[in-house]
């Protein structure tokens, strides 16, 4: 479906711009990490599930809260690995940027990245299958992004970029409210390419829509700086997952900073 050439695309990264899913991220890399590395050092002996990680997070919040300053500098499951294999060997706080962080991952073997990451997804496929509901409620949306979705859609197209898989982001869409916001080929997954630049030149080249056209909100600032070359409008979400850290980046590379009480004014002449 083409659209009209001053039609402009609204484009969502979906984990930390509509989902809150540090939570579920936080305990899926755990659970799969202490199978994948079983002499580790964490203090986790069985995994996790939806009714125990909240109190986890506030027992172990050491570690939740370097989790949590790691979190900005991945993009893909692999990279939960070295978050929490960071966290594991005692020297998370040595990746203090992102290309200390791109080292550590650089050091890491290409076939260890790839069998965590389709151990990742076959422990969240399981908690997921085992009880929807209760996987669904670890990944509420934002405070009122639900509502700003449903008014930005009154001046764009929306579509959504993302690293996640897209049976997640069915099922949480229809949870929130907002299946019928995105058409479905307006969603591109982890499948469809790793970067999010492959992600928007489909949208570019799918609706004949020059890139001075397209708005891209990510709370992921490594993403952001990959696609600015192309002249598309980018945002650095300040309620998603990014510290002080990133959002220095943003400002030295010229990425506005944009606060979730300020989105739904997007697009607004």
């Amino acid at each position: 479906m083409k659209i009209n050439q001053k039609q402009q695309i609204l484009v969502f990264d979906f984990d930390g711009v509509i989902s809150n899913s540090i939570h579920d991220s936080f305990m899926t890399a755990l659970n799969t990490y202490i199978r994948f590395v079983p002499n580790h050092t964490l203090p986790l002996e069985k995994p996790l599930h939806p009714a125990s990680v909240f109190q986890f997070e506030k027992d172990h919040s050491d570690l939740f809260e370097t989790f949590s300053q790691l979190l900005p500098m991945g993009n893909r499951a692999e990279d939960y690995f070295v978050m929490i294999w960071l966290i594991d060997i005692k020297e998370a706080e040595k990746a203090t940027d992102q290309p200390c962080f791109d080292s550590y991952r650089a050091s890491i073997p290409s076939e260890t990245l790839e069998s965590f990451h389709k151990s990742f997804y076959h422990t969240r496929f399981s908690i997921r299958e085992q009880n929807p509901q209760a996987w669904l409620d670890l990944l509420p949306p934002f405070p009122r992004i639900v509502e700003a979705t449903k008014t930005l859609s009154q001046r764009f197209l929306l579509a959504i970029a993302t690293s996640k898989d897209r049976l997640s982001v069915n099922l949480q869409l229809k949870s929130y409210g907002l299946t019928d916001f995105f058409p479905p080929e307006n969603i591109l997954d982890k499948d469809f390419a790793k970067s999010k630049r492959a992600h928007l030149t489909r949208f570019h080249e799918e609706h004949d829509v020059p890139f001075q056209n397209i708005h891209f909100l990510d709370d992921k600032v490594l993403h952001l700086i990959s696609v600015k070359d192309l002249g598309i409008h980018t945002y650095l979400a300040l309620w998603g997952f990014n510290t002080q850290r990133e959002q220095e980046v943003a400002q030295t590379e010229g990425i506005p900073l944009l606060r979730l009480e300020d989105l739904q004014e997007l697009g607004r002449q």
